[in-house]
């Protein structure tokens, strides 16, 4: 059985300090926060988060939900119809730790949950209706290259292309000019996120310096990225996710540390077999509407 896992990009933003708790590091929060059981709403369904304990060190969990469908008694029984209800679940990995690639999460696909970047906006927004001192933002991570041969494909010009940023406000890794320049936005005014468009009725350069510059910084999750050719094709950077595909099963019962480890490591991209495929291509092609 394979398992596709998606991935995407934690930024945690500072927000109000407890007073009367000490002040927790990213790390620390996302494995507070993630280390107990909790509900939460999507489209009017209450799902449910239910951690996995000892998994090492990313965290491991499931998100399940209940689903009535109906179903067949046996042969002996007419093959009678019932309602019956089942549970659905999709295991979800975090690495709460700072790395080149940041802090990943990777959520396995499961069309009977519900689509994985859905989904997880929903958990998203109840975590941060429900705590502070952080907020979390969730950027899909894919290839730049998609864009580029999108770009390509229209002669390196563009109707419109938007970058739709994170405000940063913490140091880590080498700085850019972008990361600096969004870092005083937001000290000045507060925002947690910056949206910026480049426009032209005669066509936007996307073989620029800028674009090239903005593309790059939104590649390492910090950014969505979306664009209109002059003929009216799109392109989303949320339907080009980055995903990898598993071919084994994990147990967590039977299989040794080591094996759990490199299992979770490869979900995420971390390993061998980090094959790129697409999240859907709805996003692409000619607009119908």
């Amino acid at each position: 059985m394979n398992r596709i896992f998606e991935h995407f990009h934690l930024s945690l933003i500072e927000g109000q300090q407890d007073l009367f708790k000490a002040p927790l590091s990213r790390e620390q929060w996302l494995r507070e926060a993630f280390g107990e059981t909790f509900s939460f709403h999507h489209y009017g369904k209450q799902f449910h988060w239910v951690p996995r304990g000892d998994s090492g060190n990313p965290i491991v969990g499931t998100v399940e939900r209940k689903k009535t469908r109906t179903q067949h008694k046996g042969p002996e029984e007419g093959a009678a119809e019932f309602e019956g209800e089942e549970w659905q679940g999709s295991i979800v990995i975090i690495d709460p730790q700072h790395r080149p690639d940041g802090q990943k999460l990777a959520f396995e696909r499961d069309p009977n949950v519900g689509a994985a970047a859905a989904v997880l906006d929903s958990l998203v927004a109840h975590l941060n209706s429900q705590r502070n001192q952080y907020t979390i933002h969730v950027k899909s991570l894919f290839d730049a290259d998609t864009f580029r041969t999108f770009a390509s494909r229209h002669g390196q010009i563009v109707r419109y292309v938007t970058f739709d940023f994170v405000v940063p406000n913490m140091f880590f890794g080498t700085s850019t000019s972008i990361d600096a320049g969004l870092r005083r936005i937001g000290e000045d005014t507060k925002a947690q996120g910056v949206k910026v468009t480049l426009e032209s009725a005669t066509g936007v350069d996307t073989a620029s310096e800028n674009v090239e510059s903005a593309l790059q910084y939104a590649e390492a999750g910090n950014a969505s990225v979306t664009a209109r050719a002059m003929n009216g094709d799109k392109y989303s950077s949320t339907s080009r996710r980055k995903t990898v595909k598993m071919h084994s099963i994990l147990n967590f019962a039977k299989d040794s540390k080591e094996h759990v480890k490199q299992w979770l490591n490869q979900a995420l991209g971390r390993e061998a077999d980090d094959s790129v495929g697409d999240a859907d291509s709805a996003g692409d092609g000619p607009d119908r509407g």
